[in-house]
């Protein structure tokens, strides 16, 4: 009963229609404007996590008031500039 549910569901049943995908953009500023949204969003994303986990080991972990977060952030920051550049080593020269 529940499997039948689930294979109904729309994520696990094959789709009726092809999926078509966009052809990549001609336009060279589009195309590197994409890659510096992916490394600005990363950097980002790096930051906020690292620091959400220094604080949480600040509040419930440790109690070291300021430096979970100034650890967290500063391994965000390191984790965030590593994969931006290793997304900028996989661009196409």
């Amino acid at each position: 009963m529940i499997r039948d549910f689930l294979l109904e569901c729309v994520p696990f049943r094959r789709l009726a229609w092809p999926i078509k995908k966009m052809a990549p953009s001609q336009d060279p500023m589009f195309a590197g404007l994409g890659q510096a949204m992916r490394v600005g969003t990363d950097l980002l994303a790096a930051l906020i996590v690292g620091g959400f986990l220094g604080w949480l080991i600040d509040s419930y972990v440790l109690d070291t008031t300021p430096w979970g977060v100034a650890l967290g952030l500063v391994l965000g920051l390191i984790a965030g500039v590593r994969n931006a550049y290793r997304a900028a080593q996989r661009w196409k020269q």
